[in-house]
């Protein structure tokens, strides 16, 4: 029963930091998804009531001081930067299973236009009324141009130029720490393909990286054009 106990108890702290971990870009700036920990922690120390006897939730107990002094340590005394090391390959894998990474973004609208969905296509291209109307236009005359390729799109991503947007806007190495992408894709139609760029910033415009544990980030599509033409959204200089 005891070991029943422990592995429904652990169970829940994983399934407590998933979910604080989705939830990272809510949290208060600098507020580390692990402090959600002992919270989980205690939820199922009083469940543990229906799981087993006196002697289970004294174990539970136990564990869950333990752990919350682990948690403490790591994150409460410790800088940021290092529970980064610990926490960014799991935010890392996080965005990559629920679909947050600028490729499955872009995937994912391309997909909708192919499919005849192209609502939910500019769903992920949401509109922007300060950027004037010929933003709009783009960004319905470019769908349009899409959708006429439907069924037999293909797309191939070339490259990928990753941007810090926390201080000053600057091309970085480290995806890690990038608050904007820009990539180079080149789709076909069964014709002659052609290229497009895709703009992607985080929400929120500003993505801190490692100075905030590396949170989970939110892609979302800013701006799509043809590579001869100038950016609506990102016009940084060094594009």
């Amino acid at each position: 029963m005891r070991i029943r106990i422990l592995l429904v108890y652990l169970a829940f702290l994983l399934a407590s930091l998933l979910v604080a971990v989705l939830l990272s870009p809510m949290l208060p700036t600098g507020l580390s998804p692990a402090y959600a920990l002992p919270i989980g922690a205690l939820s199922l120390l009083l469940l543990s009531r229906w799981l087993g006897s006196g002697r289970g939730i004294v174990l539970c107990l136990v564990v869950h001081v333990g752990l919350v002094g682990i948690v403490l340590v790591a994150f409460g005394f410790l800088p940021v930067t290092s529970s980064a090391a610990m926490l960014g390959p799991a935010n890392r894998l996080v965005e990559r299973l629920i679909g947050e990474a600028p490729q499955a973004k872009v995937s994912s609208y391309l997909e909708f236009v192919s499919s005849g969905a192209r609502e939910e296509a500019l769903t992920l291209w949401p509109a922007n009324e300060r950027l004037g109307p010929e933003y709009e236009v783009r960004r319905q005359s470019v769908t349009t141009e899409l959708e006429e390729l439907r069924a037999e799109l293909t797309r191939r991503v070339l490259r990928i130029e990753w941007w810090g947007t926390c201080c000053e806007p600057r091309v970085i190495t480290d995806s890690r720490d990038a608050g904007f992408a820009r990539l180079w894709v080149e789709v076909s139609g069964g014709d002659e393909p052609g290229q497009y760029v895709f703009d992607l910033l985080v929400a929120g415009g500003c993505y801190w990286g490692e100075m905030q544990g590396y949170p989970v980030r939110h892609w979302q599509i800013v701006d799509v054009y043809p590579p001869g033409e100038e950016p609506a959204y990102w016009r940084w200089p060094g594009k």
